[in-house]
C-alpha cells in the first residue's frame, strides 16, 4: 500500500510514519521541509500514485489561534484545498485530522478552520478524524506540561477526553483498512476513548500544587467526550488511560 503522510514530522504523524512502515505500507513524508500552501511542493509528488493521502499537516491550538487567525486560515484551509487538488489526480482516498473543537466551531479560529476542512472534503472520497485531547502530545500541551512542571493553573471545571496517541495511531490503521465500509457509514469520526476525566483529576495524579480557576479561557471547550460507537463496530478499542500514564507508551 503506498500512502503520502503530510505532517510526517509531526507529533501524530511521525509515529504513524513508523507504524505504518512496520506494517509493510510504502510511506511518502511531507514533512517540515515542504510547505502545503505551496502548490510546487506538492508537484514534487506529481509523478506519483497513491493508495492513501493521511493529511496531518496543520497549525493546531485553541489559544494560538486568537493571536494569528489569517495565518491558521492560510495553513489549514488554503493547505487542505492545495491537498484536495492533488488528490484528484493522485490518490484515490484521503484520511485528514479534524478536531473535537470542531463541534464548537464558532469558538475560536482554530476551531472553525477543522470544521471548514470538513466542508471541504464533503465531496471527495475523504474521511475525517476529530481527534480529542491528545497525550503524551507536544510540549505545549497539557501532560507534557504537567510532566515538565509548566503548569500555572487549572480550570476546575473542565473535563477532557484524553486519548493517548497510539490509539489514534491504531485508528487511522482501523480505518484504512475498513475505508470502503467506514465511508459508507459517515464522513466523521470521532476519535478518543468515550470517556471525560476531570482535568482536575488528571492533576492531583500528576501531584499538581499550583492556582485552581473556576473561570473558563475564551474559545475553550468545557466539556469534550467522543462517540467512539462508529469505530467500536469497526473492530476498533481504546488501550490506555490518561490516570495510568506510568505504565503507558512514552
Amino acid at each position: 500500500m503506498r500512502i503520502l503522510v503530510t505532517g510526517s514530522d509531526g507529533m501524530v504523524g511521525s509515529r504513524l510514519v513508523k507504524f505504518l512502515k512496520n506494517n509493510d505500507c510504502t510511506v511518502y513524508e511531507f514533512g517540515d521541509d515542504r510547505d502545503v500552501r505551496s502548490q510546487q511542493d506538492w508537484q514534487s509528488f506529481a509523478d506519483l500514485d497513491f493508495d492513501f493521502i493521511i493529511h496531518l499537516a496543520a497549525l493546531a491550538g485553541v489559544r494560538p489561534s486568537f493571536d494569528n487567525p489569517e495565518l491558521y486560515y492560510d495553513v489549514n484551509v488554503n493547505g487542505t484545498r492545495n491537498m484536495l487538488e492533488f488528490a484528484e489526480a493522485n490518490t484515490k482516498h484521503i484520511l485528514y485530522a479534524s478536531s473535537s473543537n470542531a463541534y464548537e466551531w464558532w469558538g475560536n479560529p482554530y476551531a472553525a478552520t477543522k470544521r471548514m476542512n470538513e466542508i471541504q472534503c464533503e465531496d471527495y472520497s475523504a474521511i475525517g478524524m476529530r481527534f480529542h485531547t491528545i497525550w503524551p502530545g507536544r510540549d505545549d500541551m497539557l501532560f507534557m506540561k504537567f510532566k515538565n512542571n509548566q503548569v500555572e493553573y487549572i480550570n476546575r471545571k473542565h473535563n477532557r477526553d484524553f486519548v493517548h496517541v497510539d490509539d489514534i495511531i491504531s485508528a487511522i490503521y482501523k480505518l484504512i483498512n475498513n475505508f470502503e465500509s467506514a465511508i459508507i457509514e459517515r464522513r466523521v469520526y470521532d476519535i478518543g476513548t468515550g470517556h471525560a476525566t476531570p482535568v482536575e483529576q488528571v492533576a492531583k495524579a500528576f501531584g499538581f500544587e499550583g492556582e485552581w480557576r473556576d473561570e473558563n479561557p475564551a474559545g475553550e471547550r468545557v466539556h469534550t467526550i467522543a462517540d467512539i460507537e462508529p469505530l467500536l463496530k469497526l473492530g476498533w478499542t481504546p488501550k490506555w488511560n490518561i490516570l495510568d500514564h506510568e505504565n503507558s507508551p512514552s
